[in-house]
């Protein structure tokens, strides 16, 4: 539960209960799928820390609603304990035939960790057309494998994940063809106490340093830009870091993951065939890679979240593997379907995708090396947020507005704004909602992390078809070239939706916020939304004054004609 709600609805004494339980309709829902011999227990190979992070640690924000399903006879016990709540995992998962159909209307996202590497266990075609409708419509997909095939059976026929990462090739180190073996993905980092690599020091306290991708982009003012992908921003992280020095703050960054003696690869997707091809299976024929809203002649491309480096040397696992070639490879790769047009007869843009090179990122025996005492260290914190920031950042956007309608309500009472709020004419001015929006922000990444408010106006403004031209205006590429600050328009979008909140629900006024709850976010989609809209076109419209006002400024200095009698 996010403690910036408890907080401060209790300001009007609303009942806790009556808080969860209303916000359990915006809980993430989420599908985790597995398969033999990768459970959800506290084995090896089980995903309990995974679940912890996601459902019982201390920095949790939100709770996921979770369904736990295994691509065989799930071995006991079952149900699985994770903490207080109790999960019975579903056995011999099937996606076209589960009891409750795998659509958006059910579930927002969809895990899969693919063990298996036995033809046996490739998804058939009607199991496929089910999960490739769901990401179509909206509903956002998580993907892995380990080394060679391990998890092509269930992940790597899929649209647009199969392009996303390795499926077959990246070799474990045991083969005869040394040429081959020297291939494998060692990110072992530390030998030891025996000073030996061996397997066993995957579970060690040492981590691997992971490298984030920053786009960074030329800017008018501060020479340049960098923004890092928000599944590696740790709570307050900056969103956008500049050629200011006060502004560097780089180590709020998410820099190390587990590590493991035979990763795979992940892959940006830009090649112009591939990103224009047909995805055909079944009955199912559509543009695997859509093409962008905001450029309709480009299409929307995966990219590279971040890199490790494979530098291990000799390992013992069995035998004795050669030490690798070094080089860098790709450890997670994205791609935003909200990017892109929406296919014909969605309502909503196709849903995100996050791959990554290996499980052993996920699984306990990778993990436990990290918990002195049973309590996660600052590395471990870390990599906890990773999971979080995948929950976040997969979220559809029509289900992304639910949380931060909470949000709003939850900041419009803060003590930090609440003042500000209660002389709603001084907010009149653009650059007056421009500051009321920065601090709510401020606020947002402090108490609900950086996935708690980074995307926050966009998911707003695609819920409403109308808006979906300014959201891709923010989002383009080249906007750092022009005089738009993009961040301060969505702190004034943001700024004007408080103000809106506001005056729906007064300080003064704890029965109308009471009936508010009670009726959920679905009434304020339509104001919020018109809201930001009209704050956006009214800060796009004072940048434009600004501009010409500059012009005419530049004019100014233009040499004079020369007179008619000179």
């Amino acid at each position: 539960m996010n403690p910036l709600l408890i907080r401060d609805f209790s300001v009007l004494e609303i009942e806790r209960d009556l808080i969860l339980n209303n916000l359990r309709l915006c809980r993430p829902r989420i599908l985790i799928v597995t398969e033999p011999d990768l459970t959800y227990g506290a084995a090896d190979f089980g995903l309990l820390r995974v679940l912890e992070a996601l459902t019982t640690d201390s920095s949790v924000s939100i709770k996921p609603v979770l369904t736990l399903a295994y691509r065989g006879n799930y071995p006991n016990p079952n149900p699985i304990n994770v903490g207080t709540d109790s999960y019975t995992v579903l056995n011999n998962f099937n996606f076209a035939t589960a009891a409750t159909a795998v659509t958006v209307s059910n579930y927002d996202q969809i895990w899969m960790f693919g063990r298996s590497s036995s033809s046996a266990m490739d998804l058939p075609n009607n199991q496929i057309e089910v999960v490739a409708r769901f990401m179509n419509a909206g509903g956002g997909v998580f993907a892995t494998g380990d080394h060679a095939n391990i998890g092509q059976p269930l992940c790597g026929s899929l649209p647009r994940i199969r392009r996303m990462r390795e499926w077959s090739s990246i070799p474990m180190g045991g083969e005869t063809n040394i040429d081959q073996a020297v291939q494998r993905i060692d990110t072992v980092v530390d030998p030891g106490a025996n000073g030996l690599y061996d397997f066993s020091d995957q579970g060690d306290n040492i981590p691997q340093r992971i490298f984030p991708h920053y786009t960074v982009t030329a800017h008018a003012t501060t020479r340049w830009q960098a923004r890092v992908h928000p599944l590696l921003m740790l709570p307050g992280a900056p969103v956008v870091r500049d050629g200011n020095t006060g502004n560097l703050n780089f180590n709020r960054d998410i820099d190390v993951l587990p590590d493991h003696p035979h990763e795979s690869v992940c892959y940006a997707v830009t090649n112009a065939a591939t990103l224009g091809a047909t995805y055909t299976v079944g009955a199912l024929s559509f543009a695997e890679f859509p093409a962008q809203s905001a450029n309709p002649a480009q299409r929307v491309p995966a990219t590279l979240v971040a890199s490790g480096v494979s530098g291990g040397r000799s390992v013992q696992n069995g035998v004795w593997k050669p030490p690798v070639q070094p080089r860098m490879f790709g450890l997670i790769s994205a791609w935003d379907g909200r990017l892109a047009n929406a296919y014909a007869g969605q309502s909503q843009r196709p849903g995100r995708i996050v791959c990554d090179s290996t499980w052993h990122h996920y699984v306990n025996v990778n993990l436990n090396g990290m918990r002195p005492g049973g309590v996660p260290d600052a590395n471990l914190q870390k990599i906890y947020s990773y999971y979080r920031n995948i929950q976040s950042w997969l979220q559809p956007a029509n289900r992304v507005f639910c949380r931060a309608w909470w949000d709003l309500i939850a900041v419009r009472l803060h003590p930090r704004v609440s003042e500000e709020l209660s002389v709603l004419e001084d907010l009149k001015p653009w650059s007056a909602r421009v500051g009321l929006g920065r601090e709510a922000l401020a606020i947002l990444r402090e108490e609900g992390g950086a996935e708690a408010a980074d995307e926050f106006l966009d998911a707003v403004l695609q819920c409403d078809r109308e808006s979906t031209a300014i959201a891709d205006l923010l989002a383009n590429e080249r906007i750092g070239e022009t005089h738009l600050d993009p961040d301060s328009l969505r702190a004034g979008a943001i700024g004007a939706m408080l103000v809106r909140i506001a005056e729906e629900l007064p300080n003064e006024a704890p029965e109308a916020l009471l009936k508010r709850i009670e009726a959920g976010p679905e009434r304020d989609i339509a104001l919020l939304t018109e809201a930001a809209r009209s704050a956006l076109r009214e800060g796009l419209s004072e940048t434009a004054q600004r501009a010409k006002a500059t012009l005419g400024l530049l004019e100014l200095l233009r040499p004079k004609a020369d007179s008619a009698d000179a």
